[in-house]
């Protein structure tokens, strides 16, 4: 079968290393210029940096023990994840409680999130081994955000997104916070590089959170969690908000505490 031919959902679709799609990059580009919160701009630009690049994730999982039978599984996360209500109700200073907290605080709804994207990501071919590991990414990303303690300003996405990079090695990941912190410095903040540098090294000290059953974890406190899992606390940065990233709200809460 031709590549052209392939569906997104065909098991036979070959295993891609990272490539750049430039036709991707233009399509987001003009997306962004019209509306810069478009999802279908922001994940165009993920799959159009390269974002099916997995193969060392896959390996990385195959080869440990619970992150194997994660992947072999296609093991969901927690319906709270994507649900945050269903956690209010956890024990002060939890995981799961904090990561409701931090939903609620920033006004987010991963659920929206996850499904606006994966309309179109859902167009862009890919094995179910890729398909699940980009969507099991996707949805932690802002529990990520309570396990490390970066914020949802621009340079705390940067900084996640480059510790992101660094703990799964997908090079969309590593273009796109360059990218966030060359718009961070055309607004004056040129520290930003500093924040995705501290990011990246920071991702690569992290142990392997894409192979961790999270559902044990969600009623233990937050720094137990931490502790046990060998996450450290993320370096310090500085804040910078601004509001037209995708799924921000039009005025953008204060920073919590988690």
């Amino acid at each position: 079968m031709a590549e052209g031919t392939l569906t997104p959902n065909d098991p036979e679709t070959p295993t891609w290393g990272w490539k750049l799609d430039f036709g991707m990059l233009k399509e987001a580009g003009e997306i962004r210029k019209r509306d810069p919160k478009a999802f279908r701009g922001a994940v165009l630009t993920f799959f159009g940096f390269g974002g099916r690049d997995d193969g060392w994730i896959l390996r990385t999982m195959r080869a440990h023990p619970t992150g194997a039978a994660i992947l072999r599984e296609r093991r969901p996360l927690p319906p709270g994840i994507l649900e945050p209500s269903l956690l209010a109700d956890l024990p002060e200073g939890s995981l799961g409680r904090a990561y409701y907290e931090h939903c609620r605080h920033n006004d987010l709804d991963p659920k929206v999130i996850s499904e606006e994207s994966e309309k179109v990501a859902a167009e862009i071919p890919a094995t179910p081994e890729h398909r699940y590991v980009y969507n099991r990414t996707r949805d932690s990303h802002d529990f990520w955000h309570v396990l490390t303690g970066y914020g949802i300003d621009m340079a705390g996405e940067a900084g996640i997104i480059a510790w992101t990079y660094g703990m799964i090695r997908n090079k969309a990941y590593l273009l796109i916070c360059l990218l966030n912190a060359t718009m961070c410095t055309l607004r004056g903040r040129p520290d930003v590089f500093r924040t995705v540098w501290q990011g990246y090294r920071y991702g690569r000290r992290s142990p392997q959170l894409l192979a961790v059953d999270w559902e044990a974890f969600l009623a233990r406190p937050l720094e137990d969690v931490r502790a046990e899992l060998g996450l450290e606390r993320r370096p310090d940065y500085a804040i910078f908000h601004m509001a037209d990233a995708p799924g921000a709200p039009d005025e953008l809460p204060p920073p919590s505490e988690a």
